[in-house]
């Protein structure tokens, strides 16, 4: 289930690094020491992400859904880091340039489950009202709360 994916611990919506590598390396990091990422987590990210770029952009935000093979995840996770100022990132498919602010790196166990959860992460972000609430969230509880609400099957 999705909504089990997500943990209050691995919300930081109060991140403050200047590009990409930095995201990679503070959220793995932390996925790491947190006992749901393997320890070739981030240099796994950064290498996907450079074959495979995934920002995404709706009408109404802009996200990126890093996430790397499944050798490198402990235990299934959805890690919600926001940035304070935007970064660049590479967009999914075309590897266009665009920026965000909004993370969820998606650490997938099974790999067959993948397509159900990109799917339901396109829906939400396709949602004006789940938007709106996900951008005007401030605290990791309330996001924790907002996610896992929204992902219930």
């Amino acid at each position: 289930m999705i909504k089990d994916m997500f943990k209050v611990d691995l919300i930081n919506l109060n991140v403050s690094v200047s590009d990409e590598a930095q995201l990679f390396d503070l959220v793995g990091m932390n996925a790491i020491e947190k006992g749901v990422a393997e320890l070739g987590y981030i240099t796994g990210l950064e290498k996907r992400e450079l074959s495979y770029p995934t920002g995404l952009q709706f009408p109404e935000i802009s996200i990126a859904l890093p996430h790397v093979d499944s050798k490198y995840i402990k235990k299934p996770f959805i890690y919600i880091a926001r940035n304070k100022e935007v970064l660049n990132v590479k967009q999914m498919g075309d590897a266009a340039d665009m920026s965000t602010r909004d993370f969820l790196f998606l650490g997938i166990k099974d790999g067959s489950k993948q397509p159900q959860l990109l799917a339901s992460m396109m829906s939400a972000f396709q949602d004006g009202d789940f938007v709106r609430k996900f951008k005007d969230t401030k605290t990791e509880e309330e996001m924790y709360q907002l996610v896992v609400n929204t992902f219930e099957e």
